[in-house]
């Protein structure tokens, strides 16, 4: 049975989750820095260890951006996606 994994990653976290049941493909499923939730485009790749590494870059974009972020949707135009913000939870 495939589980979602959850990856410390520099202050914050990284989810992803695999596909389906018996699927090798997983997905991201958030960036988490700073209590904001991160949901970019669904896209599948082709294991894990891919999934971990483009959420990876995504953190470090959004990392770079922080000053400029709030809740809303982001275009991240080197990685061509786009991200969705959670808000904080009160």
């Amino acid at each position: 049975m495939n589980i979602g994994i959850i990856e410390p990653y520099s202050d914050g976290f990284l989810e992803v989750l695999p596909e389906g049941e018996s699927s090798d493909y997983w997905q991201i499923a958030a960036i988490h820095i700073n209590g904001q939730a991160y949901c970019p485009t669904p896209q599948l790749y082709r294991s894990e260890k891919l999934a971990l590494a483009k959420a990876a870059k995504i953190y470090d974009w959004i990392a770079e951006q922080e000053s400029d972020t709030s809740d809303g949707t982001y275009y991240c135009s080197p990685l061509q996606l786009i991200l969705w913000q959670q808000s904080k939870a009160s």
